[in-house]
């Protein structure tokens, strides 16, 4: 007989199925191979999860006919009960002389229950009868009290703890940190998460980045927004879309990233979509002619064949600081074209949301209502290596860093001084800058 896979659990039918069985009296044999399992499957199951019925008297005992005692429980209502204790449950722990009694058809019946007995409703002997609507609750709990825990020893989780912690409170993921301490863990990301939201580490939930949701964003005041004036012939975005479905070149997105409205002090940033690798320069404000500057200084940094190699493509929003389209593709050294611009549709931010989404990496170093004046070139570049060197689940464990090294040339990295940090000491929270500059305190205030 062929049996059922192994690991698979009797389901709800295949309970049913034996409680009907065993009303017919079948043998454990005979439903085993009606179910195809093995014996000894079946007789668990019904050793398991079978129910006591237990008389309420003492119809049991051997002396049960002829007994006639009274009070032999001696309690302060005794005196006023009228029945025989013969007739009272309680009675077999108080009287001496009770012998228990068997059935012969139970003796007699392999399977242990009394499924299959016409008299099992008016039984007074104590029994076992196999219910499977109870048998099959019992057994979702028991399978969800198992997978409840963790089959990590103390020693192991101390371990596990002693590695995790000291990196979650550096603003690590999870999933960073197992792309680098995997092996020496020995669990995976999902158990080093059940690990963290069930309290076993000294790591807890709300360390975690995403642990707590973000506020709604508010909308924008129609009236104190001006909206970008340029001609944009040859640049909007179904111009982008032609372009790229002829042209075979890597993508670049721009954006800026502010501090507080008092501050003139503004990032630019520069995200290549394929190894998610992002540059941020620091601007002395937000207009156009900053942004033409910031654009100039990574030039003159490369040069102008390796900035035309390294950015042939740039797509950016509409706002105002984006409207010297020709200042930001002409060459700051030779004066021709050194790279090509296009926008995302209106109120689209999402045609660059990569670059976007990167931004909240920043925002974990640098939070949301942090004045960015107090910041130099150094400190945003040393910002900037951390983000780079963080693992991602999106480049299967490698950081943009790593991959970024495939697609951009050697001289990318040097020349714009981007470091490499290592896995243990990439450090995302406001503590990694206010270290060096005692500008802003650990917990982002």
């Amino acid at each position: 007989m062929a049996y059922r896979p192994s690991g698979r659990h009797l389901t709800e039918a295949d309970r049913g199925a034996i409680e009907g069985y065993l009303k017919e009296g079948r043998s454990i044999r005979y439903i085993a191979n009606l179910l195809h399992c093995a014996p000894s499957t079946i007789s668990r199951e019904i050793r398991s999860h079978s129910k006591t019925i237990s008389p309420k008297h003492c119809g049991d005992c051997v002396f049960f006919k002829d007994c006639t005692l009274r009070h032999i429980c001696h309690s302060s209502s005794a005196s006023r009960c009228r029945k025989l204790c013969k007739n009272c449950a309680a009675a077999k722990k108080n009287c001496q002389d009770y012998t228990r009694s068997y059935c012969d058809i139970q003796l007699d019946n392999p399977t242990g229950v009394c499924n299959h007995c016409d008299s099992r409703r008016n039984c007074h002997f104590e029994h076992q009868i196999y219910d499977a609507a109870k048998a099959q609750q019992e057994a979702r709990m028991s399978l969800h009290e198992i997978r409840k825990g963790f089959d990590i020893s103390d020693p192991h989780l101390k371990r596990i703890s002693d590695i995790v912690t000291p990196l979650i409170a550096k603003g690590q993921s999870p999933y960073h940190i197992i792309q680098e301490h995997g092996k020496d863990l020995g669990i995976s990301e999902s158990t080093l998460r059940r690990l963290i939201d069930a309290g076993a580490l000294d790591a807890r939930r709300i360390d975690l980045r995403d642990a707590v949701k973000r506020k709604p964003r508010r909308k924008r005041n129609d009236n104190t927004y001006k909206k970008m004036q340029v001609i944009k012939d040859g640049h909007k975005y179904e111009d982008y879309l032609l372009y790229i479905q002829n042209n075979d070149v890597a993508e670049v997105q721009m954006d800026c990233v502010e501090g507080i409205r008092e501050d003139k002090a503004t990032l630019l940033t520069l995200h290549f979509r394929e190894p998610h690798l992002q540059i941020a320069i620091i601007m002395d404000g937000q207009t156009a002619k900053d942004v033409v500057a910031a654009l100039d200084k990574i030039e003159i940094s490369l040069g102008p064949d390796l900035f035309k190699e390294c950015f042939p493509l740039i797509k950016t929003d509409n706002g105002r600081e984006f409207t010297d389209i020709e200042g930001m593709e002409r060459s700051c050294i030779t004066g021709e074209k050194r790279t090509r611009i296009f926008f995302c549709e209106p109120n689209r931010s999402d045609e660059k949301g990569a670059c976007e989404n990167n931004h909240k990496y920043i925002r974990y170093i640098i939070p949301k209502g942090t004045s960015l004046e107090p910041f130099n070139q150094g400190d945003i570049s040393l910002m900037m290596d951390h983000i780079n060197s963080f693992a991602r689940k999106s480049l299967r464990g490698r950081s943009p860093y790593q991959v970024g090294k495939i697609f951009l040339p050697e001289d990318f990295f040097v020349l714009l001084g981007l470091t490499e940090i290592a896995p243990d000491d990439v450090n995302l929270t406001p503590s990694l800058l206010a270290k060096n500059r005692g500008l802003i305190s650990g917990d982002g205030s």
